[in-house]
């Protein structure tokens, strides 16, 4: 057995939080590109967000790690945990929707087929 034929199980990383309340480095265990991209969209594009900037980043392959970095406008209103929960929770909404209209379709399609 070669090396390269190994799985290689990856530790799962906790969810950690760097930074003020207000610009804040979040560090996601076992996530890549498919969380951070629709995480950043929606961070970004909430016309009621006060969210000055929101990027990510998955510094590589080997490492199961996402980071998410979040910069609120101004101090006293939302922090930037309180609008990650947020999104994430919109997030959790969008794919409910899909995963409903997918049962509902596929349903049509198996019928259709018979």
């Amino acid at each position: 057995m070669s090396v390269n034929s190994t799985p290689v199980s990856p530790t799962p990383l906790p969810l950690s939080i760097h930074g003020t309340p207000y610009s804040s480095t979040f560090l996601i265990g076992s996530e890549d590109h498919t969380l951070g991209n629709p995480l950043r969209h929606l961070l970004v594009s909430s016309q009621t967000s006060s969210v000055s900037f929101a990027g990510y980043s998955v510094p590589h392959p080997s490492e199961q790690v996402l980071q998410l970095r979040v910069q609120m406008y101004e101090k006293g209103g939302k922090t930037s945990k309180e609008s990650v929960v947020e999104a994430c929770e919109t997030l959790g909404r969008i794919c409910e929707v899909i995963e409903e209209t997918v049962e509902r379709e596929h349903g049509k399609i198996v019928k259709d087929e018979e």
